[in-house]
């Protein structure tokens, strides 16, 4: 229904509740789609941010391992699930989409191979034999192991569809996004954090504190990390549907 028709019914439903005895229902009714007005004018009228994402093709995540192995991957005692491990040996680094259904892009995390922070490590989520979820001291022990388990791709993979590569000044990052909602130091690594609703869950009702939805999204979350205000590691977290 379009807003001019949402109008037209709001205003009828009044008139005719005005004539005789106050019909209760009649006013449940516009109440409801008063809020409906509400929530679609906000959602409309709000400012919006494109989420990033990098160019890689859905065909490239599908899975090629035997047995249907959920793209099952080991280092030492842990193990990788639905998640895709790509590289490139002249950049040295490592992109890996972690997937949901429909190769939804749950996390995708991207990292130089030899400057790889502590805090993205924890942050991946891999298993033990037995299915249940390595511990911090396990992933920093055998992390390093899935590096030599990734395909190769071309290196303009690695740049984000917004422009981000590795290298790039933190200047960039506050220009695009705003001031971050977090921003953190630890053993010489700054890590900044912006939060943004996704549209697709905004209730029209949360105050969004002058910062833009996340398109065609049910929640956005970006993690970037910089060593002497160079981009060294980042983390773009989408929530599923």
């Amino acid at each position: 229904m379009t807003t001019p028709q949402i109008l037209t019914l709001i205003f009828t439903l009044r008139f005719f509740s005005c004539i005789g005895k106050p019909d209760n229902t009649a006013t449940k009714i516009t109440s409801a789609l008063l809020d409906t007005q509400v929530m679609v004018s906000s959602s409309d009228t709000v400012k919006k941010l494109l989420v990033d994402d990098y160019p890689v093709k859905n065909k490239m995540l599908a899975d090629r391992t035997s047995n249907n192995s959920s793209y099952k991957k080991q280092s030492g005692k842990i193990f990788s699930f639905d998640k895709v491990w790509f590289s490139n040996g002249t950049l040295k680094q490592t992109l890996v989409f972690e997937l949901y259904t429909d190769y939804h892009r749950l996390a995708i995390y991207h990292f130089l191979d030899n400057d790889i922070p502590i805090d993205l490590i924890r942050r991946m989520e891999l298993h033990t034999e037995g299915g249940e979820i390595a511990s911090d001291k396990q992933k920093l022990k055998d992390f390093n192991g899935f590096l030599q388990h990734t395909t190769p791709i071309n290196s303009s993979y690695f740049t984000t569809k917004k422009g981000f590569s590795l290298g790039d000044p933190k200047q960039k990052a506050v220009k695009t996004y705003g001031n971050p909602d977090k921003q953190t130091i630890t053993d010489g690594i700054e890590k900044l954090e912006w939060l943004f609703i996704g549209d697709a869950s905004f209730d029209g009702k949360t105050s969004l504190k002058g910062k833009p939805l996340a398109n065609h999204s049910f929640g956005h979350q970006i993690l970037m990390y910089f060593r002497n205000g160079k981009l060294i590691a980042q983390v773009l977290h989408n929530d599923a549907p």
